[in-house]
Parts: structure tokens; C-alpha cells; sequence
């Protein structure tokens, strides 16, 4: 690799090829030690993050949530602070590892001799702030360590299709802020570490400032949006269940207190995870548990 070669667009081969046989390059001392600040901070952030009562304040609009459904920004924007709730370890375990996955890319970056700058750079867009990830090769970058489902979107490029946590709207928003019509997704598959990249153009992208301007609009109505994802049908016959985009938000069960005839979610523990039911025509031959 010669540095006359560097570009956003050879990132994605440049970071493999450090680990292929015969590649040469230096690791600086300096970013070994700035890595491992980083992820003692993550460490430390993660173990005492439910002893912060930051957790259950009021949650003001940020850039990194924009792309997320109305509903769902409603409930952060108005549910009472006790309605919060705090997450339980393995939740935290795993964000801990992704944390410390993305700084892995950071320093693989740096290894492989790209110009990375602007770490954390704050913007803002109407009153909105977030900060962005980086800057490589003067294209504006977020990095993610996802689960092999959701790697697929972004090696396949597919994320259009199915974007849940909103990860477009928040590249579209750093990007916007700073008048540049391109970004890029730096991706790690956190089960086998596979990784790959996934340019995000121009047309791609959403019009933030107008995704800002309805959201604030949205969260001082007193009704609650629509429902952000319908249900879907369960591998039981008769049954249905909350859709992946459901699953995750932390305000499901007030959301869906309509559920099973006004009885609300009930939810069973399956041997590939947690399942949801919003209508049970079979009662699941599993254990019920609270849904939390």
C-alpha cells in the first residue's frame, strides 16, 4: 500500500490486507496508547452507567436518533423519567463490546496509514447537536459493530431496506451539517469479524433539517404518532408477534398495552431468544416470562 493510493474508497481492502502475509506497515505507539485509553474509558462508562441517574432524564433530540421512528422519539421525548428503564447487564456487556470493536477500526485505520481526523467532532443542525464519528480521507464516517443479520444490510447494501435504528439518518445528518454530499459506514461484524464498508451518497441520503423540523413538531403533540412497525405473523399458526423493529425499544410494553385484547405483550423464552406475542391463538409450550 502506497500512500498515493489512499483513498475512502480502498479503506475497506486496505484494513483487510494488514492482516495478509507479507504486508508492511508501523504501529504507532502514540495511537496504541490513545486505543487503550479508549477502551478503559468504555469499560469504566459501561460499569458505573446504571449508577447514573443521567439515564432517567428528560431526553433532549439528538442527531444520532433522528432516523429512529416517530413513536419511538415521542416516548423518549415525553414518557416520565421512572418509565425509563435502566439496562440490564448482558445489554450493557454487549454495547461494551461494540464499543470496543469500533476502536479496534479506529486504530486499524491508522495502521493502514489512512488520514483519520476530527474524532467525536460536535455539529448541529437547529438547535439539534450530535457528534460524528470521523473523518477518513476527508469523507465523513460512522463506525458500527453489528450482529451477522444486520452486517448483511451493509455488505450487501441493502440498509435501505430495512433500517430500524435509523443509522442513515444519522450519517445524513453529520454529513449535512457540514455541506458534504457523501459519507461512509466502516462496519465490523462482531461474530466473526468480517469487515466491510458501505458509501452513503447523495441521493441516499435524507434532508435532515426537514427531518429535525417535523420531528419537533411531533414530540409536542399530546397524540402519540402511529405505531412504528405493525405486527407480524408468528412460526405458530394463529399467533403474532412484535417485527425486529419492536423489539429492541425499551418502550414496547406501554406501547403495545393494546396488545392480546388489551391484555397487553406477553412475551416466551425460546432457545433462539425472547418472542413477543401481541395475539395468541396457541398458547407457546415454553416459559413466560415479564417483558421487560
Amino acid at each position: 500500500m502506497t500512500e498515493e493510493t489512499k483513498s475512502i474508497y480502498t479503506l475497506e481492502e486496505d484494513l483487510k490486507n494488514l492482516f495478509s502475509p507479507g504486508s508492511h506497515f508501523e504501529i504507532d505507539e502514540k495511537h496504541l496508547k490513545e486505543f487503550s485509553e479508549n477502551v478503559k474509558e468504555a469499560v469504566v462508562s459501561s460499569l458505573l452507567r446504571n449508577q447514573s441517574t443521567g439515564e432517567l432524564e428528560k431526553r433532549n433530540l439528538r442527531m444520532s436518533s433522528i432516523g429512529k421512528p416517530d413513536r419511538q422519539l415521542w416516548y423518549e421525548a415525553n414518557s416520565p423519567p421512572q418509565d425509563r428503564k435502566y439496562f440490564d447487564y448482558a445489554t450493557l456487556i454487549k454495547f461494551l463490546y461494540g464499543s470496543i470493536l469500533e476502536e479496534l477500526l479506529v486504530l486499524f485505520v491508522r495502521v493502514a496509514g489512512h488520514d483519520i481526523k476530527n474524532l467525536q467532532q460536535e455539529h448541529e443542525i437547529d438547535g439539534v447537536y450530535g457528534h460524528q464519528d470521523a473523518e477518513i480521507d476527508g469523507v465523513v464516517v460512522d463506525f458500527k459493530s453489528a450482529s451477522g443479520r444486520s452486517f448483511v444490510k451493509f455488505k450487501n447494501g441493502t440498509l435501505h431496506d430495512s433500517d430500524p435504528f435509523g443509522y442513515i439518518g444519522q450519517l445524513s445528518a453529520y454529513a449535512q451539517a457540514q455541506g458534504k454530499n457523501e459519507a461512509m459506514f466502516v462496519v465490523i461484524d462482531k461474530q466473526n469479524g468480517e469487515i466491510t464498508t458501505y458509501p452513503l451518497h447523495e441521493l441516499e441520503m435524507i434532508d435532515a433539517a426537514k427531518r429535525i423540523k417535523h420531528l419537533k413538531q411531533v414530540i409536542k403533540n399530546t397524540d402519540k404518532p402511529e405505531k412504528c412497525y405493525p405486527d407480524a405473523e408468528d412460526t405458530v399458526k394463529g399467533n403474532r408477534k412484535l417485527s425486529i423493529g419492536c423489539i429492541y425499544c425499551q418502550y414496547k410494553k406501554g406501547c403495545w398495552s393494546d396488545a392480546n385484547g388489551g391484555m397487553g405483550l406477553r412475551a416466551f423464552k425460546y432457545a433462539n431468544g425472547t418472542r413477543f406475542l401481541t395475539q395468541i391463538n396457541k398458547l407457546p409450550n415454553v416459559e413466560e416470562v415479564e417483558v421487560t
